[in-house]
């Protein structure tokens, strides 16, 4: 089952027309020339979108848009401009079926998440896939072997990879591989006039001494909307540095998606202290998602409020700041006029205006809907620690105990019959706490400098974070815990309220002993115990792993084997359904008298399908599957066909 070099030459026959005659008829900078592009999908009919350009994803910006295909697969893409195909990538998730074009004018298109290629593309790619016995594959075909013409189909919309139901994704990249939006070259295709939403105003204090109605904290703000102009229908008193973010959403014509906001501003009284205009970023920026938005907020309650100020770590090029990187200065005995607007690629506007009159911090807050704790509780925000205790009147100061030594800690003011503490963090780490007849432990073990390498030596766990792995200061937690009735290991590695932009090794040191190191592994717990597969590596009784998020974990031993069940097999089809239940699929591979047969994986339906070499050749012979999950268990099925 070998590819001939007869078959493989005449599928590299060449188009008529050559790369050099595109090239040579460049003439104006075409990016600028109305037309150079064609909506590349059902062109010429009104089209919709369920994502757009820089559209906030969970930790990556969205690059170019994705268009519906009204539910199905199978609709036909055609090149976006004139070119030749310098790349081809299958993948299990990611892009999944994705095709490039470079065009004469140094810009290159994306189409992502195909259910197949036109014929000759297919064919290319299915002797390389068997030539290298690989389902996944990436390919850089020369400049003269598949050159295209504007219009030409190559491919058919799917859902392939990581999509989340049948679309097409479509970029355009700069000559630097930085997207920019599609939606520039205003496609008649798709039609907007819906000016941005606005779902909530959130507002921040930026140090110890700001204060937001009398009070420390982020504070959450409804708004009232009036046609596309919003206000906050409560008033607001401030002091000192406020931080402003934004819950907000774009949506286009005839679909309920809601989309990003590409460009917003913040001003207050007539002067600028912010501006985003989101034209373009790189791929190695786009983790910086993660301190672009409030993370803590987006990993607490799903919502994600853009910062419409720069925080410590945050190096994206879009923004213009005041010299205060956005965050506004609110002065006593004075009413600021603050005003956002937003605007899409559309210039459809938004526009939200509130007041901030500026008080002097007061001692004394009483809020009706305020319930009083019961015990002393404390909350990390940013650099301070915000401590509420029921009131003791008979001592009036807290002590706070670090670095071996104890500090007189004032009350910032009451709330209700409760009493609020400010420490700052950069002071010291607290190790507890003590009000009138109560005590307060901390967890906090170590500082992490977000700028800088760190290295951290607990019991049973050891932290490396390499230069440039943090955004900012972390505050380092640790908990280990064992059950001895579950035979669980339980590592808690600080809350994940901080974002990490490269991995970070973590070395375990457990007490249990694991027999089957072979087959144990890392694995992380959500809030309601459900493990995922981390992976890690041993080193005697040690397993190190890396991970870009902070949590909880755990050591397990995956010794069930994957489960296999043939659905289809016949002479023309070879098709199973393939899953494991604890550490994953790592590995398939199909043979047929000993020769290797191309298996497409569809990870969401847990299906593999055979894809013959040549169609004419029936499936017949011994069968043998292997599939290998993440743990190294492996499951064979033979069968005769």
């Amino acid at each position: 089952m070998k590819l001939s070099s007869i078959f493989l030459f005449a599928i590299f026959l060449l188009p008529t027309i050559g790369w050099s005659q595109l090239a040579a008829s460049k003439g104006p900078d075409p990016v600028e020339v109305e037309g150079y592009y064609q909506f590349p999908i059902r062109t010429g009919n009104q089209n919709y979108l369920s994502g757009t350009m820089g559209e906030l994803r969970t930790n990556h910006f969205h690059a170019g848009i994705d268009i519906k295909t009204q539910g199905v697969q199978g609709l036909e893409v055609y090149a976006t401009a004139g070119g030749y195909i310098n790349r081809i990538k299958i993948a299990t998730g990611g892009y999944g079926n994705a095709l490039y074009i470079l065009h004469p004018n140094g810009t290159t298109s994306v189409y992502a998440h195909l259910q197949k290629f036109s014929k000759p593309i297919a064919d290319y790619v299915r002797m390389s896939q068997y030539q290298k016995e690989s389902f996944e594959i990436e390919l850089f075909p020369d400049k003269s072997q598949f050159i295209v013409k504007k219009g030409e189909l190559i491919g058919y919309s799917g859902n392939s990879g990581s999509s989340g139901g049948p679309h097409l994704h479509f970029e355009i990249r700069d000559s630097q591989q930085r997207p920019v939006n599609p939606l520039k070259y205003k496609f008649p295709e798709i039609r907007d006039n819906i000016a941005p939403e606005v779902r909530k105003i959130a507002l921040r204090t930026m140090d110890k001494s700001s204060r937001i109605n009398g009070r420390y904290g982020r504070f959450e703000f409804q708004v009232l909307r009036n046609g596309s102009t919003y206000s906050i229908p409560v008033p607001i008193t401030a002091s000192g540095s406020i931080g402003v973010e934004i819950l907000t959403h774009d949506k286009l014509n005839g679909a309920n998606n809601r989309n990003g906001v590409p460009c917003m501003e913040l001003t207050m009284d007539n002067q600028q202290a912010f501006q985003q205009n989101l034209e373009t970023f790189t791929f190695a920026e786009s983790r910086s998602i993660l301190i672009h938005t409030d993370y803590q907020t987006a990993r607490e309650n799903g919502q994600r409020f853009v910062k419409m100020y720069v925080d410590t770590g945050n190096n994206l090029p879009f923004y213009e700041t005041n010299n205060s990187m956005g965050m506004l200065r609110v002065l006593s005995d004075s009413t600021h006029k603050v005003q956002i607007n937003l605007w899409d690629i559309y210039n459809n506007t938004s526009q939200v205006n509130f007041k901030i009159t500026g008080q002097d911090p007061v001692h004394q807050i009483n809020l009706p809907d305020y319930r009083n704790p019961k015990k002393i509780g404390y909350d990390l925000q940013g650099n301070d620690l915000v401590i509420e205790a029921p009131e003791d009147k008979d001592d009036p100061c807290a002590y706070v105990y670090s670095n071996r030594m104890r500090y007189q800690l004032e009350v910032a003011y009451r709330l209700n019959q409760t009493a609020v503490f400010i420490w700052d963090m950069d002071q010291g780490l607290p190790d507890s706490l003590i009000y009138g007849k109560e005590k307060l432990d901390f967890e906090y073990k170590a500082v992490m400098p977000g700028a800088s390498s760190f290295n951290y030596y607990g019991d049973r766990v050891q932290i490396q974070a390499p230069k440039g792995a943090l955004f900012d200061t972390v505050f380092l937690t640790y908990n280990y815990a064992l059950d001895t009735v579950g035979k669980k290991e339980i590592f808690t590695i600080s809350r994940d309220i901080y974002p990490i932009r490269k991995s970070i090794s973590i070395t375990c040191s457990p007490a249990l002993k694991y027999l089957q190191k072979e087959q144990t592994s890392v694995y992380s717990l959500d809030n309601r115990g459900n493990p995922s597969y981390v992976g890690g590596t041993w080193n005697g009784e040690k397993i190190t792993f890396k991970t870009r998020n902070w949590g909880t974990f755990t050591i397990l031993a995956d010794t069930v084997e994957p489960q296999v069940k043939a659905l289809i097999l016949n002479k023309d089809q070879l098709v199973f359904r393939i899953d494991d239940k604890l550490s994953g699929i790592k590995d398939y591979n199909l043979f047929l008298d000993g020769e290797w047969v191309l298996m497409n994986y569809d990870y969401k339906k847990k299906i593999i399908r055979s894809e013959k070499q040549y169609q004419q050749v029936p499936f017949e012979g011994a069968l043998e599957l292997k599939v290998t999950d993440n743990a190294g268990n492996v499951s064979t099925y033979r069968t005769n066909i």
